[in-house]
Order: structure tokens, then C-alpha cells, then sequence
């Protein structure tokens, strides 16, 4: 090749080059001429997961933000400007969490220290932010290095946004990325009034179609994410492939999202605590990253400039599971103050139990009366003073409590930081109530084992709205179609539940508030509100006891299928 004609093509490259229409290797960390690549990873509903491990028994755990911290460092090796958003549900959940809201909330906040570490660019506020009260909250908040995002979510009676709507990040080479944070509206559904008596809760979909104009034509969003704490109702088809459906309650509205809001090309769902790669809805790209930090959603964005705005050319999303990498011991260090104090709180002793209290099997639990259940119930009914009371056995990962009792079996067992709450109900509402939890048991033909019904496993799990009861006798006969299951109803002494007399029931606030689909129960008198989380409670009796005694009174039973 003669020196003139090496020039020339010399020359013809290095135009191509600064035109954009050929690359460099690496090239997709940023912007080359018209062209350019956006990286978005989202985690969400990691609920205080930090440490790699199940606190009941310290056993090893692919989950927890030490493990996304070393799936982060792995993408920005690849494009450094690469940002990272979370869904919520993150200061709430995990033994750590509970020690340092309620134990020793003094020092930042670790899911904040370690966000802020990881270089969080924004967070939508999930629902179990609210349930350590307002104090709790707003430190965290002031604590972040990065907005927490809730349009929806306003200051009682004003109509002006509690936090902030949303967040306009400016890329190389002039790139707007905006995201939109969201949070489910049923909050008042389940929290404790107290702690979300200044807020209101407003419509998701007409908030998002007020916003997203605004940062699609003032701002000059070139490409809008949504952060939404809600998720997308779905069923899965029989190759396992996932099939939207239009949501009704109001809960999860991420269908409604992507087909009534214009201009929104990505929705980073959650709160449904499900694994969604990349589903596609009206030609919105939805993906959520699972729960506790076992999976990162990492979305993928090629981009073409034309007329001034940056175009989609292509998006595509993956999830990234922790399994695959080890935990990043830098992560784990900053917080082994935390880890070693939240270690020796759940070693605290408190009792003993005389009998057996343990979870053998989660469906025999859910099947029969046993000692763990009614101990619940009368921890409830001993501190409400009520003579009727309904708890759950609120996953199939509840151990029971053990003969030594320690706090750390306690917050294993009740692992929610509910309040108790007296409400007085008809017996024609405890009977609806009986028929709703009764959903939970698939239809029998009276022969076969009894099973529970899919709608409580998938997309979410739902072990929680099933409900066991004290303080009556009931049967459910799960032969029978829904609504006609109840086949027996009395007080203990065999009279039947009059439907229109009165009876005051203990419950946690959740339930009591119509959460699970309990509409019976909204709006009914409060009697009495004990407000302590029930887990205290639960601490407090066995304390007081010293040894509690393992019994049972076989007060209901379920027929219509075999159960043993």
C-alpha cells in the first residue's frame, strides 16, 4: 500500500470515528458522536439485607447488598458511568434494621452508610419505610446522599409532594436521564395511622401522568424511568413465560403505567418480591430485581441522536443473580459494628418454652391447631384483653420457638414490626373473615391431599392473609366452593356466632386496617390500640412467665380433603 493511499484511509477513518459510525472498543461506557449507551441497574425491596446470611441461623445466603456491591463493581467495569436506582422497601426487614430502629438509631442508618458507599443515584419510597414512624424515617432520609423519590405521596390535605417527584440526570454528551419515583397507594391500607397521619396517598397513574409531561417537555428528559414501588399483576404460562394482566385493586399498577402514561420507556418495578427479567407491556420494558438483594436488574439502552434528541434505538434488561459472585468485604466491613451489635441482640435470652413450639411443616402449621399458633393468639388476647383473636404463620421460613428462647427466635418467628389493635366486628364479619382466609385451601374432591391455592404462591407468595383463630370454633370444609366454607361457627361454649352481635377481636394493624383483602374489617371500631410492636409483646410475656407451657384446645379443623 503506497504512502498517499495509507493517508487517505487513515483519514476516512478517523471521519467515521468522530462521526460516530464506527467504535472503539469500549466504547459503550459513553458518548461517541451520535451514538451513545445507558447503563441503569435497580435493586428492590432488599428490606435491611446487607450481611450474606439468614439471621435465624447465621447459615450462608446468596442475598444482601455485600453481594450487589460486587455485581455493581463487575457492570461499571464495563461502562463507569453506569447509575443505580432502588425500588424501596430497603430500611425495614432484616434483624439489623430492627436493632437500629428500635434498639440504637443513633448512628447513620447502614443501609444508608452502604447505599451512599455503592453510589445510589435515587430511591423510590416503598410502604415499610412508614413502619418505624416518622422520627425514623426522616433520619434516614437526611442520612442518604441521594433523593427519595415519591410523587404520589403528599402532605396531608396540600396536594405538595412530601419528598421529591423525580430526578433529571445529565449523562456525557448531553444525555437527560430522568426518573420518576412512585409508591403504592394502598400504604393507608396497611400502616399504622400514626405514622402516616400528615401524608396522603394519590392515585399512581394520574400522578405519573402529570409528571411525566413536565419532565419530558420542561426538563428535557430524553429517556424516562419509572421507580416504582408497586408491581406488575402477572401469571405464569405453561413454558414458564410471563403473561401481564390488567390489575383491578389498585395495589400494583404497573400494567396501568405502561398503557395509559405516554413517553415512559422503563418501569423498575418491585414491592411483589418477584424475579421479572425484561417484559415488555405497550412497548414499555418492565424488569424487577426480586427481594433482599438476590438479584440485580441491570437495563441496557442504545441511543441515537437525531434533531437535537437522543432516540431509543434498543433496551433490553437481564437480571444478575447474587449466587453467581462472592460478597464484596469492603461492604461488609463498614458495617461490622452494626453486624456485631444486631449478633448480640438477637443472643439476648428471654425464656423458656415447656412443650413444643417448633415448625415441622408449614402446612400441617396451617392445618391444624398446634401450640405455636395458639401461643400467638394468646400473647394477643392476653395483652388486648379480648377473648377473640386471628394471627398467621406469616411465611413457610418461621422456625417456631425453640425450649430456649432467645430474641433472635422471636423476631424469626414474628417478622413483622405490626402493632396490636382491638377492633369490634360482627359475627357475620368474623364469618366473612373465616370464608376469606379459607381461599387460601385449593377446592377438594374430599379424596385427595389438600392443597393450597396458587393465587397465594405466585406472583407473591401470600402466606400471611391466611388467618388461624382463638377464641371460637369453627370448621372449614375446603370440599366446598369458596364463600360456602365455613360449616361451623360457635363461641367456645358451642352457642353459634349471632351475625348481628358484636364481639371485639385483637389483630395486628395490618389486618385490622382490611389488609390481605379483609374489606370486613376497614373502617370498624378501634376499641383499644396497644401500640407495641407484637414481637415485643411476645417478649415481654415470656419474660414475664419465665417458662411458657405448650398447649393447645383443637378449636378448629379443617374437613373435606386429607390433611394429615
Amino acid at each position: 500500500m503506497n504512502q498517499r493511499l495509507s493517508k487517505r484511509i487513515c483519514a476516512l477513518a478517523a471521519c467515521a470515528l468522530a462521526l460516530g459510525l464506527i467504535a472503539l472498543p469500549g466504547a459503550q461506557a459513553a458518548s461517541h458522536g451520535k451514538k451513545t449507551h445507558l447503563t441503569i441497574m435497580s435493586t428492590s425491596d432488599l428490606h435491611g439485607n446487607i450481611m450474606p446470611h439468614d439471621y435465624v441461623d447465621n447459615s450462608p445466603a446468596d442475598h444482601g447488598l455485600a453481594k450487589i456491591a460486587t455485581l455493581v463493581k463487575q457492570v461499571r467495569k464495563r461502562n463507569p458511568n453506569a447509575l443505580l436506582f432502588d425500588s424501596g422497601d430497603t430500611i425495614q426487614g432484616s434483624p439489623m434494621a430492627y436493632y437500629h430502629a428500635r434498639i440504637d438509631n443513633r448512628p447513620i442508618d447502614p443501609m444508608m452508610l452502604t447505599m451512599n458507599h455503592l453510589g445510589y443515584d435515587a430511591m423510590a419510597i416503598g410502604n415499610h419505610e412508614y413502619n418505624y414512624g416518622p422520627a425514623v424515617f426522616e433520619k434516614a432520609m437526611g442520612e442518604a446522599r441521594f433523593p427519595w423519590l415519591s410523587a404520589n405521596t403528599v402532605k396531608k390535605g396540600s396536594g405538595e409532594v412530601y419528598t421529591k417527584p423525580y430526578k433529571i440526570i445529565k449523562m456525557p454528551g448531553g444525555l437527560r436521564v430522568g426518573v420518576l419515583g412512585l409508591t403504592t397507594q394502598f400504604v393507608p391500607q396497611w400502616e399504622n395511622p400514626d405514622n402516616i397521619q400528615h401524608l396522603d396517598f394519590v392515585d399512581v397513574v394520574d400522578t405519573a401522568k402529570k409528571w411525566v409531561p413536565i419532565m419530558k417537555k420542561k426538563e428535557k428528559a430524553d429517556v424516562i424511568f419509572v421507580s416504582y414501588h408497586g408491581g406488575l399483576e402477572h401469571q405464569k404460562g405453561a413454558d414458564g413465560e410471563i403473561i401481564p394482566l390488567p390489575e383491578t385493586t389498585g395495589e400494583n399498577q404497573v400494567y396501568q403505567l405502561a398503557t395509559q402514561v405516554k413517553d415512559i420507556d422503563v418501569i423498575l418495578a418491585g414491592h411483589m418480591h418477584t424475579p421479572l427479567e425484561d417484559v415488555r407491556v405497550n412497548g414499555v420494558l418492565i424488569t424487577e430485581p426480586n427481594m433482599w438483594g438476590t438479584h440485580l436488574s441491570v437495563v441496557d439502552m442504545d441511543l441515537i441522536k437525531e434533531k437535537g434528541r437522543w432516540i431509543v434505538q434498543n433496551k433490553k434488561a437481564q437480571l444478575l443473580e447474587s449466587s453467581a459472585v462472592e460478597s464484596d468485604r469492603e461492604t461488609i466491613q463498614r458495617i461490622e459494628d452494626y453486624e456485631k451489635k444486631t449478633q448480640e441482640f438477637l443472643d439476648t435470652p428471654v425464656g423458656k418454652i415447656d412443650g413444643d413450639m417448633t415448625v415441622h411443616d408449614p402446612l400441617y402449621t396451617r392445618t391444624h391447631d398446634t401450640e405455636l399458633i395458639e401461643f400467638l393468639n394468646r400473647v394477643q388476647m392476653h395483652y388486648s384483653g379480648a377473648e377473640i383473636a386471628s394471627t398467621s404463620l406469616f411465611s413457610n421460613q418461621v422456625p417456631g420457638l425453640p425450649s430456649e428462647v432467645t430474641t433472635r427466635d422471636i423476631l424469626s418467628t414474628y417478622i413483622y414490626p405490626n402493632t396490636l389493635k382491638v377492633i369490634r366486628v360482627s359475627g357475620q364479619d368474623i364469618k366473612d373473615a373465616l370464608e376469606q382466609t379459607a381461599k387460601y385451601f385449593k377446592q377438594n374432591s374430599g379424596s385427595d391431599p389438600i392443597e393450597v391455592n396458587p393465587d397465594y404462591i405466585s406472583p407473591k407468595p401470600q402466606h400471611y392473609n391466611y388467618d388461624m383463630w382463638e377464641g371460637i370454633r369453627y370448621t372449614i370444609d375446603v370440599s366446598k366452593p369458596e364463600g360456602q366454607r365455613i360449616v361451623e361457627l360457635t363461641d367456645l361454649e358451642g352457642q353459634p356466632l349471632q351475625p348481628d352481635k358484636e364481639y371485639e377481636v385483637a389483630l395486628n394493624n395490618y389486618r385490622a386496617g382490611g389488609g390481605g383483602g379483609y374489606d370486613m374489617f376497614k373502617g370498624k371500631p378501634v376499641v383499644r390500640d396497644i401500640n407495641l410492636e407484637i414481637s415485643e409483646l411476645i417478649t415481654n410475656y415470656i419474660r414475664e412467665q419465665g417458662t411458657v407451657t405448650a398447649v393447645k384446645d383443637d378449636n378448629w379443623k379443617i374437613i373435606g380433603a386429607q390433611v394429615d
